[in-house]
């Protein structure tokens, strides 16, 4: 089966468990998985925001975060995002990107999924 490059796009954060999931088995099979975190999405990325996550959504967010770089999916957060109120605390392996990485990953990638 060939190597696929896939991008999830997430605009929500509610919908960030779900789409770890689905990066974690993806890339379990060898895929090129990227996230990129826009909006509300991109709070996830922050280190405090995490434990609000823990507490609301009963999961350990920051596990699966870590098992999901460590195979090797990489995570974009928008850089407009670190205009919020207090900034962003962004968690390792977190990279801020814009508008031309989101676009010449997804140009390049097999499907993009939007969340």
């Amino acid at each position: 089966m060939a190597k696929k490059k896939l991008v999830y796009f997430v605009s929500l954060s509610s919908n960030v468990p779900f789409v770890l999931k689905q990066a974690l088995k993806n890339a379990e099979q060898e895929n090129e998985v990227s996230i990129f975190f826009d909006l509300d999405g991109a709070r996830v990325l922050d280190k405090r925001y995490l434990k609000v996550m823990e507490r609301t959504h009963n999961m350990d967010l920051e596990k699966m975060m870590k098992q999901a770089l460590a195979q090797g999916v990489q995570f974009f957060g928008c850089q407009m995002n670190v205009l919020i109120a207090d900034g962003l605390e962004l968690i390792e392996g977190a990279q801020l990107s814009g508008v031309a990485t989101f676009l010449d990953t997804a140009y390049k990638a097999d499907a993009v999924l939007s969340y």
